[in-house]
């Protein structure tokens, strides 16, 4: 029951913020640039609307639904940053089956508080959002790495505007990796790290997420 409202809380959250992209492109006129992203969000949608009814959902099919997500945010910050989906070890995507959206609100985080700014504060830099996963002692490892500006000038910025929303989705999702975790008596979740480079300067930001899955889905309704 936990489980399931934590869901339902995750998909108006994904919803609202892909509305409001939207938006933003509709008041600056750029129509078709509008077309194009509501085009992506539908397809988008129909997966999510799909896949929501779902306890798990197969790893390729979360991978399928995160890359049309990080399609449109490119889209929406005029292609400033790249990304790349990496397996790292022998993976079968097909035959692994875990919750849904549960990778997105991270990739959400890297790119609207690291790479969003890269720009503003270091200008030609182009943005990376790198997610590389691997399997460790039956463990899915996923780790997201962004070359962007860091969690403390990330912080700084953000006090001198109006934003001051703390991000929901790492919030719902910080709970539902604690519940489907607990059988296997994982208790780090997910670690942040802070990237440098070989002067010390912030080089971006690195998430490891630990996360307990399923083999087969027989048993669920």
């Amino acid at each position: 029951l936990e489980m399931q409202a934590l869901r339902a809380q995750m998909n108006p959250h994904f919803i609202f913020n892909c509305l409001s992209s939207i938006n933003r492109f509709i008041l600056k006129n750029e129509s078709k640039t509008a077309s194009n992203y509501l085009t992506r969000f539908s397809r988008l949608m129909r997966m999510v609307l799909i896949n929501s009814q779902k306890q798990l959902i197969a790893l390729e099919d979360e991978l399928e639904m995160l890359r049309l997500y990080l399609e449109m945010e490119r889209l929406r910050f005029k292609n400033s940053f790249d990304y790349g989906i990496t397996l790292l070890n022998e993976i079968d995507s097909g035959n692994i089956f875990i919750p849904p959206l549960l990778l997105q609100p991270f990739c959400e985080n890297a790119i609207w508080h690291g790479l969003m700014h890269l720009p503003s504060v270091q200008s030609g830099r182009q943005g990376r959002l790198d997610i590389e996963l691997s399997m460790q002692e039956n463990i899915l490892h996923c780790v997201i790495t962004d070359n962007g500006i860091g969690r403390e000038k990330a912080a700084e910025m953000k006090s001198k505007t109006a934003e001051k929303e703390k991000s929901m989705g790492l919030k719902i999702t910080n709970e539902r990796l604690a519940l489907i975790n607990r059988e296997k008596g994982i208790h780090t979740f997910y670690e942040i790290e802070d990237l440098k480079d070989e002067m010390g300067n912030v080089a971006g930001t690195k998430v490891t997420i630990k996360i307990s899955f399923n083999e087969s889905v027989e048993e669920l309704v």
